[in-house]
This record gives structure tokens, sequence and C-alpha cells, in this order.
């Protein structure tokens, strides 16, 4: 909260959403958010 994200770039916010996505969730029954998504969403063609 009330932290100024302006200072970083759009590269560096990507690159820590890309690691946080990428790491298993108790919650998820240790499955990463990323494929929980995949795995839900109809594939396409």
């Amino acid at each position: 909260k009330k932290t100024d994200l302006s200072v970083h770039t759009q590269a560096h916010l990507n690159k820590i959403a890309l690691r946080l996505n990428q790491r298993p969730r108790e919650t998820l029954g240790f499955q990463t958010p990323a494929s929980k998504l995949q795995a839900s969403v109809a594939p396409t063609g």
C-alpha cells in the first residue's frame, strides 16, 4: 500500500510477476497459479 511503483521499470515488474506466478502455492494443492490458470482455460484451436 502506498508504494510508488513508478520508480521501477515495466520489465522489472514483469519479472517479479513471473516469479510470483511460477511459485507453487499450498492453497492450490502445490500447483503454480500459472499452471492452475492454464488448466482451467479451455484450449483453443
